[in-house]
Formats: C-alpha cells, structure tokens, sequence
C-alpha cells in the first residue's frame, strides 16, 4: 500500500517506547501477557489510553519503516472480523507474511492510508509487538479448553437432542411393553376362558346330579324302613 502518514510525531514516539519498555528483549511472553490487563475484542475509538489491546489474525504485508524507525516495519494484519489493522512493530523476521499473528500493544487511534487503488482509507492503529509463538499457541489451548474445543449453545442444543432422543425412546420402548403385555394378558385370559369353561360344565352337572340323588334317596329310604319296622 502507498501510504500517506502523519507521524513521527510525539505521541507515536511516546507509544513506541511504552511498549519497547514492556517488552525490551522481543516478543511477549506468557508471563507478561499474564500479568496484563488486556481487551481482547477492542472498540475501536473508545479503548482507554492506558489500556493494553490485544489482536490476532493473518499478517498480509509488512514493510520496512526506514529512517522513522529503522529498526521497526509496518505490519497489516487481518483479524477474524475481516478488518484489517495497521501495526507498528520492531522488526521480527519469524513472521513470514500469511502467518497467524498475535499482537499487544497501544491504540494509537487512526491512520489514513491510501490502498493498491489509490483510495485513501482510514485504519485503525496499533504500535505493539507479538506474542511468542509458543505461548500464542498455549493461550489458544487454554481458551478452547475452558469451552470444551465447542461453543457453548452448540453443546446445550446437542445436549437437549440426547435428552428429547431419550424420551422419545423410552416412550417407545414403554409402548412396546404395554402391547407385549396386554398380548400376553389376552392369551393368559382366552386360554382362562378355555379352561375355566370345561370346569364350569362339570361343577354344573356334578352338583346337579349329587344334590337331586342324595337329598332325594336318603330321606325317602329312611322314613319307607321304619314304617316296616312297625
């Protein structure tokens, strides 16, 4: 990009040596991002100036400074929001242009830069250096750790799909138990029905011969012997 710059200038300078005095040996390491107060998602235009901001996206050009800064380069750095943001940076030659990049450093507001076109577009700015690799990757690790490697409504909607799955197959199989049962009831009651109507005709007709033939032939002996007696 052909750029059109209003700096050097004190505040920049200022910036510059804020985070030289950060980080005075090169890349951040896990310790110092741990002991610093860091926005991650900055608004940008409303960050506060003693607030330390943090990005991560693909590093798409990095350009030497020269005299400005000889020791420094322009980075532009394309975040996961699709924004690319204009990043001042002593020079490390670890960062191929494509690779993935993550950067603390100053807001340094706003720069107008005009693009491979010719249009002249505002950026937003950040005078910083990178985190280590190493420990870029361990804090990566440890923010997918603490959601489970998914977002966290991906995991409750997957959790109510088991649990309405459950349901539905408990309904299913208690369905199933109900007609297996209620089959069993009705061949135990026909074979009841089979069996029980044989028992009732002969409790029907041992009770109707028994009762006729010994109330009837009892009484009428008895009675018949002793008028012959007499």
């Amino acid at each position: 990009m052909q750029s059109i710059r209003d700096w050097p200038s004190d505040r920049f300078e200022s910036l510059w040596q804020e985070v030289v005095t950060a980080a005075p040996t090169g890349p951040f390491t896990l310790e110092q991002v741990a002991a610093m107060p860091v926005i991650t998602h900055p608004d940008w235009g409303n960050i506060p100036a003693s607030a330390w901001v943090q990005i991560t996206g693909k590093l798409e050009q990095r350009t030497p400074m020269g005299s400005v800064h000889p020791d420094g380069e322009e980075w532009f750095v394309r975040t996961s929001e699709g924004n690319p943001i204009a990043v001042y940076v002593m020079t490390q030659s670890q960062y191929p242009v494509g690779s993935l990049v993550s950067i603390i450093g100053r807001d340094a507001g706003s720069i107008r830069l005009a693009d491979r076109q010719g249009t002249l577009r505002e950026y937003s700015a950040l005078i910083g250096r990178p985190i280590e690799r190493a420990a870029a990757r361990e804090m990566q690790v440890a923010s997918k750790g603490a959601s489970g490697g998914f977002p966290v409504g991906v995991i409750a909607i997957f959790a109510v799909i088991v649990l309405i799955g459950a349901w539905f197959g408990v309904r299913v199989m208690a369905k199933r138990s109900l007609a297996i049962g209620a089959s069993r009831i009705r061949a135990v009651a026909d074979r009841a029905r089979q069996h029980g109507g044989f028992a009732v005709t002969n409790s029907a007709s041992t009770p109707a011969s028994t009762p006729a033939s010994t109330p009837a032939s009892t009484p009428a002996s008895t009675p018949a012997s002793k008028s012959e007696n007499l």
